[in-house]
């Protein structure tokens, strides 16, 4: 049966929209927790527009399915009725209501937020309305999916508390007050205050900072081609890396979350999935699980959490949070232990054989011993040709040392002396760090039974196997060295380059033949990007990397940084020293609330845009179906409009088609098939191998061409003059998360590890203000398991505080058994103002290490207790 989410029928579902939960204190809260619009007062306005909205919020402070029905078919039909910002009487979208008679135009689209899919949908437009979306059809059928989001995006177009028009600040920062202002006054005052800061601070005084809001092309080529053209610092988001910083290591960079198709899983024998619940983080993707064990495949889960997908597998492995890297070690050193490598794998493909200088730890090359290198290819970065200067490996039958280059069977393990030099394989390095985690005492540190690890270790080299990486194990302070060794497994077992077999994440990287040139500056900038993990640091003391720097101004879009970042109390403090802040968003989110100035802007299916990315491997245009409502403007309307003003007309082509046409229509993509016009046409164009299957050539991105579980040269992610431990780096290690360990003497006073996950309902902060979803997902919940809740005299629907050093949030307590006792779980990216009290990103801390450069969102710990309401 076929869910009809069309704007008739959304609505109707047996319980009320306002049916209400009731408080610790008896108070009533609305279903949907307290929406902005029940707090936001618009200043100096007319009298006559206030009494309007006085009105309107009155009609609607108790609602019920049946009122609420009609206020929504008005809302379809041009009537924006609720507690809209900018509600009146004159602003309404123009036409009579929707009707199933009326003529229906189907338009292609893509749901474009970071859940890694981008579904192609048809968006059903009625007398200039979106009615409804669904499933719209791919090349590849296996990728025609539609999730409970996008089948709910005509809630989003038509909620009643989009930002319809500009906002100015009235009131103090996060007061929610604001006075709406005109288009013109809005790029006046932005273009007046970025020109001052910028003549008399310098140009880095203007600062960007973007998330990953939108997976589409052009909103963000504008708006990084206007930023970098008047040379504009930049915020870095610095998040979700560390698993691809730790795969990327081994196997080179060839995206920043590299995997196969996602077709390919039916055909591994065995299918470890390590720290994500994909059948609710990435539900697009959990047919393919179950195509696999439909196939056969065997399904093991690695979590500290009995999640969802958990329960679909035949085993799970519940594991201590942040100890992955010891278990894979250990796995590794019963591997070994068994001779269960692939010793021909390792001679070809991997660093293995390759001699490591015991005085430096750096591979002995040609050079050293007086072979002068070769020049290779020119580098096109810098100009000038590269050098070829190939590892020494030992020969065991010549029993002398020679090239990595022309030696065919080099030895892999031992240490040797060559011309006076002491050396050790890769390999006997490697298996050396192995040999400190054998399965009783990995156990004593993962809380995994020594005989489960050796159990896995045999799964892990029965092939085809495949290792799918989440975002859990990466979210901690050791994050990068789980994925490291994982690489490493998979290298020394020989499970990679074939069909089923491949150590990765879910493979969401795009189609890399667009016209990247048309988002470049004229001139390369020189303005610095800066991790926002030390953003508060360099506001508060003014310097970067030693000398001092002034950044005055901050334009933020395409992203929600106070709700998805960690440490929003010290990031808020941050924000504090901005003089200007400027939101484009659709919704007041808790980064629009904090700013002096929201632009309202365009939703996916109001602008059209190509989208290159996803993991179904497709390029997909997508078309304008609708206009936008009311003021809101595409990003490239507001980004030309800006241009002009400082004096840059000429920056931007007249129309978004012809910027498309230009950004698609390359010689990489002609090669495929792929042209702008072929794409108004055909919709979807695949780009990629049909499966794509990594790595078959067995030509790694890799300095040396090979896998290199020993990494010679360490660097970190994002620099900013931190001294690193490049020893440690080398090799895949474990070492404990920075706080969340219970060594840590921070332990005994916050006994909780506080883990987050990726909900269904929404993705990252987007979704969360969704009518029809908060029906399903009423309110912030805390999942606790039912011994610690006991313990704590805490019951289901119980509102509790889960706090620490850095702040709170108060939730509904849910009691799970399949919830590791010791942790809290919490789905992620509710609004503040969806809070009692506080919120989640309070708890989380800006520590990180400094190699990643990577937020840490579940390294923290904290305790909970009943609520007893605001002090």
């Amino acid at each position: 049966m076929e869910l009809d989410f069309s704007y008739e029928n959304m609505f109707s579902y047996e319980k009320r929209i306002g049916q209400s939960f009731k408080t610790r204190t008896g108070k009533a809260s609305a279903i949907m927790g307290d929406m902005p619009s029940s707090q936001v007062r618009i200043a100096h306005m007319k009298k006559k527009e206030g009494e309007a909205m006085s009105a309107v919020a009155a009609s609607t402070a108790n609602l019920t399915r049946r009122n609420f029905l009609k206020a929504s078919i008005a809302v379809a039909g041009g009537t924006w009725l609720g507690t809209a910002i900018g509600c009146s009487s004159g602003d309404s979208l123009s036409g009579e209501g929707s009707s199933s008679q009326a003529e229906e135009q189907v338009f292609n689209g893509v749901c474009k937020p970071n859940c890694f899919h981008g579904c192609q949908l048809k968006v059903h437009v009625r007398e200039g309305k979106v009615v409804k979306t669904s499933a719209a059809p791919y090349p590849n059928p296996e990728f025609n999916r539609i999730c409970l989001r996008g089948l709910s995006h005509v809630t989003n177009i038509y909620d009643p508390d989009r930002v319809q028009y500009p906002l100015k600040r009235v009131g103090e920062r996060g007061a929610n007050e604001w006075e709406r202002i005109s288009w013109e006054d809005a790029i006046a005052e932005i273009a007046e205050k970025f020109t001052s800061y910028r003549e008399e601070f310098g140009d880095q005084a203007v600062m960007k900072c973007a998330v990953s809001g939108n997976y589409g092309s052009i909103n963000g080529g504008f708006t990084s081609k206007f930023f970098s053209s008047i040379n504009a610092s930049t915020m870095a988001p610095s998040l979700d890396l560390s698993n691809a910083i730790g795969l990327n290591r081994v196997v080179g960079w060839a995206g920043t979350w590299m995997g196969n198709d996602p077709r390919d899983l039916k055909n591994a024998k065995n299918i470890f999935i390590w720290g994500n619940n994909i059948t609710d983080a990435q539900i697009h993707e959990w047919h393919f699980v179950a195509d696999a064990i439909e196939a056969g495949s065997n399904v093991i889960v690695v979590d500290p959490i009995f999640t969802h997908m958990a329960a679909k597998a035949q085993k799970f492995v519940p594991i201590r949070p942040g100890a992955d890297a010891a278990l894979i070690l250990s796995m590794m050193q019963v591997v070994i232990e068994e001779d269960l490598i692939d010793r021909e794998f390792m001679q070809k493909y991997t660093v293995a054989p390759f001699l490591v200088r015991d005085d430096t730890g750096m591979f002995l090359r040609m050079s050293d011993v007086g072979v002068q290198p070769a020049e290779g290819p020119v580098n096109l970065l810098t100009g000038e040709p590269t050098k070829i200067d190939p590892a020494v490996v030992w020969d065991g039958v010549a029993g002398a040392s020679a090239s990595s280059a022309e030696c065919a069977a080099p030895e892999i393990e031992g240490e040797f002396t060559v011309e006076g030099v002491a050396c050790h394989t890769a390999y006997s390095l490697l298996k050396a760090e192995a040999s400190q985690y054998p399965p009783d005492v990995a156990e004593g540190i993962t809380e995994v039974p020594a005989a489960t690890i050796v159990e896995l270790a045999h799964l892990a080299a029965d092939g085809p196997v495949t290792h799918r990486v989440g975002w859990g194990p990466q979210a901690y302070d050791n994050g990068v060295h789980p994925h490291h060794a994982g690489a490493a497994l998979a290298a020394i077992t020989g499970q990679m380059c074939e069909p089923g077999k491949i150590y990765g994440c879910a493979d969401i990287n795009g189609f890399t033949g667009f016209d990247a040139t048309l988002s470049a500056p004229a001139t390369p900038v020189t303005s610095p990007t800066i991790s926002n993990l030390i953003m508060p640091e360099v506001m508060e003391t003014g310097t970067y990397m030693g000398e001092d720097i002034v950044i005055k101004a901050l334009w933020v879009y395409q992203g929600n940084p106070l709700c998805t970042f960690v440490d929003s109390n010290a990031k808020k403090k941050m924000f504090d020293k901005f003089e200007f802040i400027v939101t484009v968003d659709s919704m007041l989110t808790d980064t629009a609330r904090y700013s002096d100035m929201v632009l309202p802007c365009a939703q996916f299916f109001e602008y059209e845009d190509i989208v290159g990315s996803g993991n179904n491997n497709h390029v997909v245009h997508c078309d304008k179906a609708i206009d936008p409502p009311f003021e809101a403007k595409p990003d490239t309307e507001i980004m030309r409009m800006l241009a002009e003003k400082m004096g840059m007309a000429d920056l931007f082509p007249e129309s978004d088609s012809e910027w498309l046409q230009k950004y698609v229509d390359t010689e990489a993509a002609a090669a495929l098939g792929i042209s702008y016009d072929a794409l108004k046409e055909k919709k979807a164009i695949r780009w990629a191998p049909d499966p794509l299957v990594r790595w078959t050539d067995k030509k790694f991105l890799t300095p040396s061409g090979r896998m290199e579980f020993y990494v010679e040269a360490p660097t970190p992610m994002d620099y900013y003059g931190q001294q690193i431990d490049v020893n440690r780096e080398h090799l895949p290690r474990f070492f404990p998360p920075t706080e969340a360990w219970p060594e840590n003497p921070l332990h005994e006073k916050y006994p909780f590890v506080l883990l987050s996950e990726r909900p269904r309902f929404r993705v990252h902060g987007q979704w969360f203000n969704n009518r029809i979803l908060r029906e399903l997902d009423p309110e912030p919940t805390v999942k606790i398991n039912p011994a610690d809740a006991a313990a704590k005299g805490i019951k289901t629907g119980d509102h509790v505080e889960c706090y620490n050093d850095r702040g709170h949030a108060v939730a509904m307590a849910v009691l799970n058994e399949a919830v590791r006792p010791g942790t809290l779980v919490y789905p992620k990216s509710w609004q503040v103002h969806q809070h009692l009290a506080g919120g989640w990103s309070e708890l989380s801390s800006s520590s990180h290490d400094p190699v990643a450069v990577n937020q840490s969102y579940m390294d923290e710990l904290c305790d909970i207790r009943a609520w007893e309401g605001a002090e």
